[in-house]
């Protein structure tokens, strides 16, 4: 399973409560796996920008907490690189005693099992991937923890129950928010003459790419110049090969294919081989980040003088958010941090994008083609993670 495949398990509850701006504040209590006579106020269901994001020690006390990890994967280069920087920010924090981790390796019987066994281990703070099955098929043993006490925090894969009741919280980026990044950076490629443009997206039918062509059209109403060319994201399941062969059935059935949209970094290499073995020139690509794009831009650049990369974040850091939140709540302080990330530009090989990276800048050597460069871990804990 791709390390995106996560994302696509996130359903239409989490869309919503991005799309609207929801936040509410969730004073802990038995339903929400935390102790009723904490006095913290932490945000839940919230979406807002990264900049929004705070530092351990403002959660951080005293008190002694045990951390568990539960990744329904945990065996490819994005579930390695999230597990190191769970531990790297739980380091931040000296009243956390440790991480324990269980990976369930596509088993849901072996994650749920994870979850209970950490749960009976007395675990203050739960972090949980849900994604070995359904999300819905994982909130039995989700509820479970939380009534025992635990302050429960899905992550990077929407569990599709209630915060509050079902867990503490759900975080995650906004999906929608995405688009909406991707398309406007497109626009502004194309330019006053505009062009078509294509989505390829994961699976058929799955959420994410949905929300992601929201906020496409959202944007692209304002800009008629651009033709999306495809009334729904092009199949491809978020696999390099069957990116290739989608792409590569676009470039002939259409004369003129002016940018893409491809929603999972790791999978682009494959669309970008569509194009070459084609004869076509690339074009500007926008997407999620990937160390083999940003490693491999100037080369492709000097080949193809039309091609543009700009990326968001894969956010291998998102369990960093959930655990800041989980402290909070053992410790009864405040984290009015967003559950659902608006993120922007990651890289922006044209140089426009405030803040964002030049790929050659962002590119890491020393690790996996398929690790995103956007991780907070630094270079060298990333190098140590994968030779070590």
């Amino acid at each position: 399973m791709s390390a995106f495949r996560r994302a696509a398990l996130a359903a239409g509850t989490a869309a919503l409560l991005a799309a609207a701006g929801c936040s509410t504040t969730n004073k802990t209590g038995p339903a929400a796996g935390g102790d009723p006579s904490a006095a913290a106020q932490v945000a839940v269901g919230n979406s807002g920008p990264v900049s929004a994001l705070v530092a351990m020690d403002s959660v951080c006390g005293t008190k002694p907490i045990k951390v568990g990890l539960v990744d329904g994967f945990g065996t490819n280069s994005w579930s390695k690189i999230v597990r190191a920087e769970v531990e790297d920010e739980a380091k931040k924090c000296p009243a956390v005693t440790g991480v324990e981790y269980v990976a369930g390796r596509g088993d849901l019987q072996a994650t749920l099992a994870g979850i209970t066994s950490l749960t009976s281990k007395g675990v203050n703070v739960l972090l949980v991937i849900p994604d070995a099955g359904p999300g819905a098929s994982h909130l039995s043993a989700l509820r479970a923890a939380a009534k025992a006490g635990v302050t429960v925090i899905p992550i990077a894969s929407d569990p599709t129950g209630k915060a509050g009741a079902d867990y503490f919280d759900y975080v995650d980026w906004d999906t929608e928010y995405s688009g909406e990044v991707w398309a406007r950076w497109m626009v502004a490629r194309l330019g006053p003459k505009g062009g078509n443009i294509v989505l390829l997206g994961g699976p058929a039918g799955n959420a994410v790419s949905a929300a992601e062509l929201a906020g496409i059209k959202k944007v692209l109403a304002g800009a008629p110049q651009v033709k999306l060319l495809t009334e729904e994201p092009v199949t491809t399941n978020w696999d390099p090969a069957m990116e290739q062969q989608a792409m590569s059935g676009l470039l002939a059935k259409y004369p003129q294919i002016d940018g893409v949209i491809g929603d999972y970094g790791a999978s682009v290499a494959g669309a970008i081989r569509a194009f070459e073995s084609a004869g076509r020139p690339l074009v500007p690509i926008a997407t999620t980040d990937d160390n083999e794009l940003s490693c491999g831009f100037d080369a492709l650049k000097a080949k193809h003088s039309g091609y543009e990369l700009a990326t968001v974040s894969s956010r291998t850091w998102i369990g960093r958010v959930g655990l800041r939140k989980g402290v909070a709540v053992a410790n009864g302080k405040a984290d009015a941090e967003p559950s659902l990330l608006q993120l922007d530009l990651y890289e922006d090989s044209t140089g426009t994008g405030q803040g964002a990276l030049a790929p050659a800048k962002a590119c890491k050597s020393g690790v996996p083609n398929d690790a995103p460069p956007s991780s907070q871990l630094s270079g060298a804990q990333l190098g140590a993670l994968f030779t070590g």
